[in-house]
């Protein structure tokens, strides 16, 4: 029997609003009490979200376990307080009976098989309810069998922390031909990222509004994905644009469809393409400067190498700073110093320095 029977005062609310919305299920005397489900759902489900980059990758694995093959993300910040994050993907999609359902604790669609990931157990019904308690708005813009889904989420970055730098790419290293992360902001693109290098079969693009709708706009023209016939494809919400020749048109069903908004100066833009289409993040992480693999040179083992080539460039540096430091003594007897830093230059079996000198004090 609960204790709301035996206290006047919590069955008389009770009878009032009703149980769910009661946060004691049990008052135990001396300040303690027993929470009721909702409640203590409702506060591990703030405690699983702690920053706007634990949204979208709670929204990516969502997207993941529907079966998506794509998700395009689109990100952007107002006013410097507002992220706004659009999630489109085109996996099994939500029948309409339970569009709001699925914002409430332990709906899932994982009866037998939950996932676990480097981020834990993904199955518990509870991504989407903990996502809809920090967020200012969680908005299902579209969903059907078969066609994928639309989720937007907009959140006060002033109580909900990101990273401050949310334009750098996180620096990548190379072991055995596999990229690795090795450091850089955990920011919404080092998620994503993360996310992909798990996920390698996922084609996923992050980007602004426009970028996306730009992709979108042109993946559903030219994208002949799979071997399924274009009828089929065509019934996927993120190519809703395809046959769309005006601007205005254009502008309007990207935000009621698919939760876009863009001017209708831009969609002028997008339709003449002078917006730039985006690659999928790992197209785009094999781009960034440095983080290729570097070619690996060939040794000639009857050829023996130059002595002078076997010193690093940091040991040359080394060289350079110790001539500096032994010079200052000797400088100081004929009032001349180093001027700069000594060249060291490292060739075949010698090796050159170069000391520039100027009059002390100069």
């Amino acid at each position: 029997m609960l204790e709301s029977e035996n206290n006047p005062l919590l069955n008389f609310v009770a009878n009032l609003t009703g149980n769910q919305y009661l946060k004691v299920e049990e008052d135990l005397g001396q300040g303690f009490v027993r929470l009721n489900v909702s409640e203590a759902e409702r506060r591990q489900a703030k405690h699983d979200i702690q920053s706007m980059e634990d949204i979208v990758l709670e929204m990516l694995r969502n997207s993941r376990d529907a079966g998506a093959s794509k998700i395009f993300i689109a990100s952007t910040k107002e006013e410097n307080l507002i992220r706004k994050v659009t999630i489109i993907d085109d996996a099994d999609g939500v029948p309409a009976e339970l569009h709001e359902k699925i914002f409430e604790p332990r709906v899932t669609s994982k009866l037998e098989n939950i996932i676990t990931d480097r981020y834990g157990i993904h199955g518990r019904g509870m991504a989407l309810f903990s996502v809809k308690q920090v967020a200012d708005e969680v908005k299902l813009v579209f969903s059907a069998p078969g066609r994928g889904s639309v989720f937007k989420v907009q959140a006060s970055t002033g109580l909900l922390n990101e990273r401050k730098d949310q334009s750098t790419y996180p620096a990548i290293k190379y072991r055995i031909g596999e990229p690795i992360i090795i450091r850089g902001p955990h920011n919404i693109i080092r998620t994503v990222l993360e996310f992909n290098l798990d996920h390698r079969e996922l084609m996923i693009y992050l980007g602004s509004p426009s970028e996306i709708l730009t992709t979108i706009y042109h993946l559903s023209t030219t994208d002949g994905d799979a071997e399924e016939a274009d009828e089929i494809q065509d019934l996927k919400i993120w190519r809703c644009v395809k046959s769309i020749k005006s601007a205005t048109v254009l502008a309007d069903i990207a935000e009621r469809r698919l939760g876009l908004k863009v001017s209708v100066r831009n969609a002028q833009r997008i339709m003449s393409n002078r917006v730039g289409i985006l690659k999928t993040m790992l197209e785009t992480l094999s781009m960034q400067e440095g983080h290729s693999e570097p070619e690996r040179k060939k040794v000639d083992l009857l050829k023996p190498e130059p002595l002078a080539r076997r010193l690093s460039q940091e040991d040359l540096g080394h060289i350079a700073k110790l001539f500096s430091s032994e010079f200052r003594a000797i400088g100081d007897k004929y009032f001349v110093e180093i001027s700069g830093t000594p060249d060291v230059q490292a060739e075949k079996d010698c090796l050159k320095v170069t000391i520039k000198l100027q009059s002390k004090g100069n």
